[in-house]
């Protein structure tokens, strides 16, 4: 994820900022992704509104990286090479704001590349074998929060 002091160019969804700013979206001193493993901050059920075959989401904190910005920091070996389906989409325009945890290879990210000012929600998914896809799992932000059960609370 990105470094202190990391920024992007893209505009973040208005939903999006007032969860941080409400305390429901981790905020940069918010609970890491790894605490949220032991800690799910999503119910099981929510997540599976979002991705039926998943059971856990942990959010990243801002700043947020894209997947270019990933790559290029390392420490991935060549997983985005060989399994990031990287012909899908725009790594440069997608910004990385979770994953289904530790050891799922699964991130989630808002692809600029298709709406620059209300970008969709796409996740990694895996198939038979060693093959992935990028999937919508939410039309937008706002959609996305409202199937995690976030737009409520804020």
């Amino acid at each position: 994820m990105p470094r202190e002091g990391d920024t992007n160019d893209f505009p973040m969804p208005t939903g999006l900022a007032r969860l941080i700013a409400a305390g429901v979206w981790p905020s940069r001193n918010g609970p890491s992704m790894n605490e949220q493993q032991w800690k799910p901050l999503i119910p099981a059920e929510r997540v599976r509104r979002f991705a039926r075959d998943e059971s856990l989401i942990c959010l990243a904190r801002p700043a947020f990286a894209t997947i270019a910005a990933v790559r290029a920091a390392g420490g991935s070996g060549d997983f985005w090479r060989r399994f990031g389906a990287l012909h899908q989409i725009a790594p440069e325009k997608a910004l990385v704001i979770g994953d289904f945890g530790l050891g799922s290879d699964s991130p989630i990210v808002l692809d600029y590349s298709r709406n620059s000012a209300d970008p969709p929600v796409l996740r990694l998914r895996w198939s038979d074998g060693p093959h992935t896809e990028w999937v919508e799992g939410g039309s937008n932000f706002d959609h996305f929060a409202e199937l995690l059960g976030l737009a409520d609370v804020a």
